[in-house]
């Protein structure tokens, strides 16, 4: 991107953050996802690095918070509130060593670091007074109201008195919320600094930074009560919501809770505390509430393993946290580090795995499937969502184009779930280019020129050209697929190449390849030739329910596949149990379509396909290449493994790193099991992978047997 673009896109990114600032932090409304503005605020970030004289002091990346409403009294803070920059991946932290060592001029500079779960909800300062009497001797420990609870009896002890509650606001003032602030049961009203600081060097006053936050289960209640319309998002802008009404009776009525983790450095100083440890212990014993969750650790990769196995739990805890944060543990190394513009240096928030974000859709191509069907596709500036690096997303349809008014050019909001597929979910219309261009759905097919079609009662587009390339290319790739044959380097670039050269046509053609064939091609030297050839030879004897799926007949996925493979009635052999492809091709041209019907599982119009499908001539002409030619015989449902898990049913959860969820659920089928996507008190068996979902925990309270795959191996031995 040039200068003056951007200039522009700058122009228009700090006004769109902004807005959702204001949203967010002052009206307490989310009109984004927090990723999604995070993402937009990393491109900001990254724009001005580029160009840095194009920053200006009102950047949102050289500002705290948000402007305040002015509905509250404004209140200064006795130091100004500095937030914490973000990072997102392990290449982040790293730089971020990098930039500590250079800021303390000590290129192999080591670190201890003091880690903290990272509260969703409303960052909070208390003030509280030195009390102008003398101390006094306790018998114990004291209350919100002062009085003794039977703690550190007989030793010296100062008093403060809470004073004051302000929001961070912009930074250098919040809003006044004592009053709201004084209702959570959890704040003292009353600190005693323990006897083992002494009295004579203590601050005449103390500003203590926090979050305001609220349990999860705290926001149904609220929610329980308010109209639809007047519900809360999410615990955080309940928290804001609570904290800012101008009546406290209905603050101390909602639950409200918060955690200390920050204390101005001139009282930190004066109190001769070393460590960021010592600090939180320090907020701790004066009767604070401190999330109990702080570490020491004395390398980036501890905390690396802590943030993923945060990452797994984060569901089970009672309140919303979006990432750890990290705080180099020496306090002397901070301060030598010092901070920039808004952010100490010696601090990073380490934040989930996104899985929304914002890319720029640079064009839009159409992709023609195995069945003929037509998929817009949009390319994209990189984004990083749930690990992995996003450029495409799916589009889905000419109707889901003109639902969101997409334009090339357009920034939108890209989602990615799990194994999901990414899709463009929303267009960020503020952030429209002037020469951004609306697309128009071609009519005729991408690959054949032919003229598209769109059946009456579908979204999707269709080519209707039987020898389409684009459509034979797919079918042959979709063939040799993992899920399907599971022909082991049969990927997109080997079927272009081998049609290219003329050697393959159809899925059948496969299996007449020979060595001297792919030598011959620029993709090919022997080994690779030698193990593309032997997963072919492999997949002579495949399992019947994966040949039904790899056939691509319309509407047959992987589960209708395994239905048919284990409810039609197929041939019978005696001991030879093998089925032919024509013996496949036979029986279901001769089942009726009512028959097809009356299986469970199978719809009218998944009937119809099947029917459709097998009474085409060049279907059953394909066949019979695959079986007198190419050798291909089929192992009937269930007969090529003992049935050690019939009865059985199995959640899967989590990413099998070894198998993979298809393979697991394959290897479940193959041996009588049944997979099920919920866990219930009927679930024998939670096969547990890496980074697991909310079924973990279902799975626990239901006290389902919970396997993980070296222990799913031996079971399927």
């Amino acid at each position: 991107m040039d200068k003056e673009h951007a200039r522009q896109r700058i122009g228009k990114l700090k006004a769109e953050i902004r807005r959702l600032n204001r949203a967010y932090f002052t009206e307490n409304r989310s009109l984004i996802p927090e990723e999604v503005r995070d993402s937009l605020k990393r491109e900001l970030m990254q724009l001005e690095t580029q160009y840095p004289d194009l920053i200006t002091p009102d950047s949102p990346t050289q500002r705290v918070g948000a402007p305040l409403d002015g509905r509250l009294p404004k209140r200064k803070h006795l130091y100004p509130k500095e937030s914490l920059q973000d990072a997102f991946s392990r290449a982040d932290l790293d730089e971020w060593i990098v930039q500590m060592r250079r800021s303390l001029g000590k290129e192999h500079a080591t670190f201890a670091f003091e880690t903290e779960l990272k509260i969703d909800g409303l960052n909070m300062s208390l003030v509280y007074k030195l009390q102008a009497s003398r101390p006094t001797r306790p018998t114990g420990s004291s209350g919100r109201d002062g009085h003794s609870s039977g703690r550190a009896s007989g030793k010296l002890q100062a008093k403060y008195d809470f004073d004051r509650a302000v929001t961070r606001g912009n930074g250098v003032e919040g809003e006044d919320v004592t009053h709201t602030v004084k209702t959570i049961e959890s704040i003292p009203l009353v600190l005693h600094v323990p006897a083992t600081y002494d009295h004579k060097a203590l601050p005449k006053q103390m500003e203590i930074g926090g979050e305001v936050y609220l349990e999860k289960a705290s926001l149904k209640r609220i929610n329980w009560t308010l109209p639809k319309e007047e519900q809360f998002a999410n615990p955080r802008n309940a928290a804001a919501g609570s904290v800012r009404q101008l009546d406290p009776q209905v603050a101390a009525s909602r639950d409200l809770r918060m955690f200390c983790y920050a204390l101005d450095n001139a009282s930190a100083d004066m109190l001769g505390i070393a460590m960021q440890k010592q600090l939180m212990d320090f907020l701790r014993d004066c009767g604070l509430p401190v999330e109990k969750g702080y570490r020491i650790f004395d390398s980036i990769d501890q905390v690396e393993a802590l943030y993923r196995r945060i990452g797994k739990e984060r569901d089970a805890l009672p309140y919303d946290i979006d990432g750890l944060v990290i705080k180099v543990n020496d306090r002397r190394m901070q301060k030598d580090m010092g901070s920039t513009a808004k952010a100490p240096r010696y601090a990073r928030a380490l934040k989930f795995e996104a899985e929304q974000g914002t890319a720029e859709i640079l064009d839009i191509e159409l992709q023609v499937g195995r069945t003929g069907a037509i998929t817009p596709v949009a390319h994209l500036s990189p984004v990083q969502l749930a690990g992995t690096t996003v450029t495409r997303a799916t589009l889905h349809n000419e109707d889901e184009i003109q639902r969101l008014d997409i334009h090339i050019g357009d920034t939108v909001i890209v989602r990615k779930a799990g194994d999901i597929i990414p899709e463009v979910k929303e267009v960020l219309m503020n952030l429209r280019k002037k020469g951004s261009r609306a697309f128009h759905y071609p009519k005729s097919c991408p690959s054949c020129g032919t003229h598209l079609v769109r059946p009456e009662g579908e979204a999707v587009h269709r080519c209707p050209n039987p020898d389409c390339a684009g459509v034979r290319h797919e079918r042959i790739a979709h063939f040799g697929s993992r899920s399907a044959m599971n022909i082991e380097g049969l990927g997109v670039e080997t079927v272009d190449e081998l049609i290219e050269a003329g050697l393959v046509s159809d899925s059948g053609d496969i299996f007449f390849l020979k060595e001297q064939d792919l030598l011959g091609l620029p993709l090919f030297k022997e080994k690779k030739a030698g193990n593309l050839l032997a997963a072919i030879d492999r997949a002579r004897s495949a399992p019947l329910e994966r040949f039904l799926f790899a056939l691509g007949i319309r509407h047959v996925g992987r589960e209708t596949a395994d239905i048919l493979a284990r409810s039609v009635p197929w041939p019978k052999h005696g001991h030879q149990m093998m089925i032919s492809p024509s013996e496949v091709g036979n029986t279901l041209r001769n089942l009726k379509e009512e028959e097809l019907f009356n299986i469970d599982g199978i719809g009218e119009v998944v009937a119809r396909s099947i029917k459709a499908w097998a009474s085409d001539a060049d279907n059953q002409t394909l066949l019979k290449k695959l079986e007198h030619g190419g050798g291909v015989c089929l192992l009937p449902h269930g007969t090529s493994v003992t049935q050690a898990f019939a009865g059985k049913t199995f959640v899967l959860t989590g990413m099998l790193p070894a198998l993979g969820r298809e393979e697991a659920k394959a290897m479940i089928k193959e041996r009588g099991g049944k997979v099920s996507s919920s866990v219930s008190k009927k679930t024998d068996y939670l096969l547990l992978g890496a980074e697991p979902g909310s079924k973990w925990d279902e799975a626990k309270k239901l006290g389902v047997k919970i396997i993980e795959e070296a222990e799913f191996r031996k079971m399927c031995a």
